[in-house]
């Protein structure tokens, strides 16, 4: 049975760090872009579905950041670091970014409605605003019912509330996604701790082995003939293969083991519930997991993507596991294996805690 096409989108939790004086002790804060989007749909991330155009998710989320939240004029790029997340659903894929953006509040990049009018630029945003994480938990969380007459309209659609500060008398987020990614960065922030996921990394990267890798294939067409994008109701959709390397470290016996999975159709089982599967086999020993890598592969007929994920499980003892092969480091057979187990076996960590990946939309 052929794989059934998807749905995929980018979106991004942008940050900017500014720093203030406090019981003059010097403390690093952070703000966030919020998109104001039209009525009646609120403010929420930069993001949406991701175009055949787009070499990548990451691309898509550049892209996604300009059009919503920047000026036309901007020409500074948004950086995508991290990938926060990676959901599927029936249907839907979602990837998650933390991205960091230059601004200068006396000349913002910043799109913002002009005697409420909307500037050129992307259709589904009337402004953008940085909002510090104590703004952000000042909005209401759900859309309240406000009668359109308490609205004042353009006549292009471009829908305001009759107040100059539309996001203080009037906030309410779209949905949670807010509050749930830019709370998981201003989390680590205020814990001095690493940022959550595994950091973006270009393919050939020098040694870099752990991240998360986005990349078109090299396989080129034979002409234009053999791209066949698939396209539902206007927007683009893709066949998403799955894959799950699983490396296994017996801690005792200081030995390494590896397994492979492969679904054809994301449809059918979300990488989480591949790498859960593999990793139960170990349950009774297990005491440590997560994930070291992630890989993006997108296909040049334009229509089939690959996604591979690279969880470890540490294990107390192999005793219980005799129809695996174990082996030393060195004795990996394949040299990515190798460097992952090196990697594993170093301590520097930058390993991303397995909830990343997630077989439902991530919600409060």
């Amino acid at each position: 049975m052929s794989p059934l096409p998807t749905n995929a989108f980018s979106l991004a939790a942008i940050v900017r760090s500014y720093k203030t004086q406090k019981q003059s002790q010097e403390q690093k804060k952070q703000q966030y872009v919020l998109v104001h989007e039209r009525f009646p749909r609120g403010w929420w991330l930069p993001g949406g579905g991701i175009e055949h155009k787009d070499s990548t998710p990451v691309d898509a989320a550049v892209r996604e950041t300009i059009e919503e939240a920047a000026l036309p004029q901007c020409g500074d790029l948004p950086a995508m670091t991290h990938l926060l997340s990676l959901e599927q659903t029936q249907g839907r894929i979602r990837f998650i970014f933390r991205g960091e953006w230059c601004d200068d509040d006396e000349q913002s990049i910043l799109k913002c409605p002009l005697g409420g009018v909307c500037p050129p630029g992307d259709d589904d945003s009337i402004e953008a605003k940085w909002i510090t994480w104590e703004e952000i938990n000042n909005f209401k969380r759900r859309r309240k019912h406000i009668p359109r007459e308490q609205w004042l309209d353009d006549g292009n659609d471009n829908a305001h509330p009759l107040s100059s500060t539309t996001s203080v008398n009037h906030p309410w987020l779209r949905a949670h996604e807010p509050l749930t990614f830019f709370g998981m960065l201003e989390n680590s922030l205020q814990q001095n701790d690493t940022v959550p996921g595994l950091k973006l990394r270009q393919v050939g990267d020098g040694d870099e082995v752990v991240g998360a890798f986005f990349s078109r294939s090299k396989e080129r067409c034979q002409s234009a003939s053999e791209v066949q994008t698939l396209t539902i109701q206007g927007r683009a959709t893709f066949l998403i293969h799955l894959k799950c390397r699983l490396l296994v470290y017996d801690n005792e016996n200081q030995l390494f083991a590896t397994m492979s999975s492969f679904v054809d159709d994301q449809n059918e089982k979300t990488l989480r519930q591949l790498t859960d599967e593999m990793i139960s086999q170990f349950a009774c020993s297990t005491f440590e997991t997560g994930l070291q890598r992630v890989e993006y592969t997108a296909h040049e007929n334009g229509r089939d993507l690959t996604l591979t994920v690279f969880p470890y499980a540490i294990t107390s003892s192999n005793q219980d596991f005799n129809d695996v092969k174990w082996v030393s480091k060195d004795e990996l057979a394949d040299s990515l294996d190798q460097r992952l187990a090196a990697h594993l076996l170093s301590g520097q960590g930058n390993f991303a805690d397995l909830n990343i990946l997630r077989d439902t939309e991530c919600a409060m």
